[in-house]
């Protein structure tokens, strides 16, 4: 629970360069996913974000002061909810189902980009590093060689399939990118890697059943049929539950990673198979 002040203490320096890197990229994915929302509302006839100056990607219009605080030494924050009076919808349930999936979807289109975008880096790095025998390996240097049927990229003593580094591309900074380009490379490289990852996780954790998530609001639009929103006894009740299942559990890191892995084995299959079609690899 208390990881990121754990962190500081121990190794002060690493822990500012990861804050520096990663918080860009929170900021900006929670920003779009308030921005989401207030875009579908107004879009659906209730302008009161747009009233409120909530339809903005400007992250100083949508944090929470002490879901910011709370990002910053614990590593999980959050946004302000956009205000939204579903009275002004045109079909309450439809519109406030597409209100709901409105930052998730935010979030995906964004994780789906970026993470594109990544495999673009890293193939392109890898199209540019020489070519040489399999023999060579552990010779030093950067270079890509076959090993046993395989393309595999060597750096030094070590060597890494050439898919895996597409399947894993948020995670390969240090071991291509930074090395290949240099560390300004490596550092931008990282911070595109960290909004990656925080748009997956907001995506997974925001359709969660539970009020006041989006993801209760698509249960109950498409099933409970209930009022768009929970009692306050409910809401309590849900407060608890996710508190306990995000820091006394690891029910919801282990969602979260294995749709992570989900979509990026595929995404990063594709793009490494669209990279050997076109002869870059």
């Amino acid at each position: 629970m208390f990881s990121y002040i754990t962190s500081f203490m121990e190794n002060p320096r690493e822990m500012l360069i990861f804050l520096l890197l990663s918080i860009p990229g929170r900021f900006m994915a929670l920003s779009l996913h308030e921005f989401a929302h207030a875009w579908m509302a107004n879009r659906c006839g209730d302008p009161t974000a747009r009233m409120l100056g909530r339809l903005t990607v400007n992250p100083a219009r949508h944090l929470d002061p002490v879901g910011t605080v709370m990002m910053l030494l614990l590593g999980f924050g959050w946004a302000k909810p956009v205000p939204v009076n579903p009275r002004n919808y045109r079909n309450l349930r439809w519109d406030d189902l597409k209100v709901s999936i409105a930052g998730v979807t935010m979030n995906l289109l964004m994780f789906v980009l970026s993470f594109l975008l990544m495999c673009g880096f890293v193939g392109f790095t890898i199209h540019g590093l020489p070519h040489l025998d399999s023999a060579s390996i552990g010779s030093g240097g950067m270079f890509t060689a076959n090993l046993l049927g395989q393309r595999v990229v060597c750096t030094g003593e070590y060597y890494f399939n050439t898919k895996d580094l597409f399947t894993m591309a948020p995670y390969i900074a240090d071991y291509l990118i930074a090395p290949a380009l240099g560390r300004m490379a490596g550092y931008v490289y990282q911070m595109l890697s960290y909004f990656v990852l925080v748009n997956i996780a907001l995506a997974v954790f925001n359709l969660i059943p539970v009020p006041p998530l989006d993801g209760y609001h698509v249960l109950n639009d498409l099933l409970l049929r209930k009022s768009p929103f929970a009692s306050p006894k409910v809401s309590r009740i849900a407060y608890g539950v996710l508190m306990v299942l995000i820091f006394c559990t690891p029910v919801i890191s282990k969602l979260i990673l294995f749709v992570e892995n989900l979509l990026m084995t595929g995404l990063g299959s594709a793009m490494y198979a669209l990279f050997g079609a076109v002869g870059l690899l």
